[in-house]
């Protein structure tokens, strides 16, 4: 068994970290590949997000080798990134079992995904929490196992913010990567004004 989480990881913080730990243990798979997306679908407009290097780099300091493997296999398939293509790939590669780690706001959304009705046929969906109150998915007709994991309220775009406001991100990213992140993004902000 095989599960993907994927994403931006603009920054990677400490709530992923949680979630993939969390999901490891609940999961016990034979690999757990975390994925930086090389150009986000749904963020191609963002000139926020960092070089794929640094991001990936961020990925393997935060994720321990231990348990994660933190792969580039998006930077091999064409972009913009989408889930499809690299699960697609996997599927060939490994002719394994996939389970695919969203949260709960990634599901609501799932319908908007490239080709998201032949993604699910090749994945088992793992929802893990984003909102305080549960919300109702058999709404949404996406068969799915849901993670009872913590509510991690730290998001990518709150540490933006606040080293944009020069506040502190203490506890919510690696101390790893701390100062690489607080550096990046500033410099970011002070040649994008």
């Amino acid at each position: 068994m095989i599960v993907l989480f994927g994403g931006s990881y603009n920054p990677p913080h400490i709530g992923h970290r949680i979630i993939a730990e969390y999901a490891y243990d609940y999961l016990k798979p034979d690999k757990f590949l975390i994925i930086p997306a090389v150009i986000p679908p749904h963020k191609l407009k963002n000139n926020e997000i960092a070089d794929f290097k640094i991001r990936f780099s961020w990925c393997e300091k935060t994720f321990p080798k231990e348990r994660f493997i933190v792969s580039d296999i998006e930077k091999k398939l064409p972009t913009p990134s989408y889930t499809h293509q690299t699960v697609s790939y996997l599927k060939e590669k490994y002719n394994d079992e996939i389970f695919l780690l969203i949260g709960e706001d990634s599901l609501i959304n799932f319908h908007t995904w490239y080709k998201w009705k032949d993604l699910l046929k090749k994945v088992t969906l793992v929802v893990y929490k984003r909102y305080s109150e549960k919300l109702k998915f058999d709404n949404y007709n996406l068969p799915h196992i849901f993670l009872n994991s913590p509510l991690i309220e730290i998001s990518a775009t709150e540490i933006r913010d606040r080293i944009k406001k020069s506040l502190s991100i203490y506890g919510m990213v690696d101390d790893k990567i701390s100062n690489e992140v607080i550096k990046y993004y500033k410099k970011y902000y002070k040649n994008n004004n």
